[in-house]
């Protein structure tokens, strides 16, 4: 899953508005930024496979990144930084935390069984990434649901939702290259891209919160 992760930053935008939308974005990828960084480091590994419908990604040993155990691990984590480092309430730290839990939860829809629970195994996975067009359209649906219900929770004339509507559209386009566009040649390539988006994406975030609060006040 990709862009359907976000679906659980916006939700948390609505019941947390005090919590930057840039944050709750890097919350919902933190374990893949996690990944990411391990397989670059030679930590975690996965190899790429073209026939595979959906997603290329074999993804072999993931334990310290995707395991159950490890995402409530890095869910406590961002608990800390949040209430610590950030000196957000109980409230608004419990939703970072569970954006970032959620991910594991997300993935468990279309990840093949390569989710362990602890360690290496058992792999868990219901493999809706076998199925393209369901998996394509489970994840536009969560997200475009989720940037309706902030847009209409938040202080947020009605004119002005168009800079949320805006970035879910752009992250659909991205969703839409990402599932049926070109596979990157090599898997460093792959990571280190969508580490890229795992930037950019928070900075538009940002961005969009940042102008519609110029725009209504």
């Amino acid at each position: 899953m990709f862009i359907g992760h976000y679906s659980a930053s916006f939700i948390a935008k609505a019941i947390a508005p005090a919590v930057p939308l840039w944050l709750l974005l890097v919350a919902a990828q933190l374990v893949d930024i996690v990944w990411g960084l391990l397989v670059l480091a030679g930590v975690e590994h996965a190899t790429l496979d073209a026939a595979l419908p959906s997603n290329p990604l074999v993804l072999q040993y993931m334990p310290y990144s995707h395991s159950l155990v490890a995402a409530i691990v890095w869910s406590l984590i961002a608990f800390v930084i949040a209430n610590k480092a950030f000196r957000f309430a109980s409230r608004e730290s419990m939703a970072v935390t569970l954006v970032v839990a959620s991910h594991w939860f997300f993935d468990l829809l279309v990840h093949r069984p390569d989710l362990p629970l602890l360690a290496n195994a058992p792999k868990l996975g219901l493999g809706l990434w076998n199925y393209p067009l369901i998996a394509f359209g489970l994840e536009i649906l969560l997200l475009l649901l989720a940037v309706w219900f902030c847009a209409r929770a938040m202080p947020v004339r009605a004119d002005r939702r168009r800079f949320w509507y805006g970035l879910a559209l752009v992250l659909v386009v991205i969703q839409t290259m990402t599932t049926f566009g070109p596979i990157p040649s090599t898997l460093t390539a792959m990571v280190a891209s969508a580490l890229l988006l795992y930037l950019i994406i928070p900075y538009a975030g940002r961005w969009v919160e940042r102008h519609h609060r110029r725009a209504n006040y």
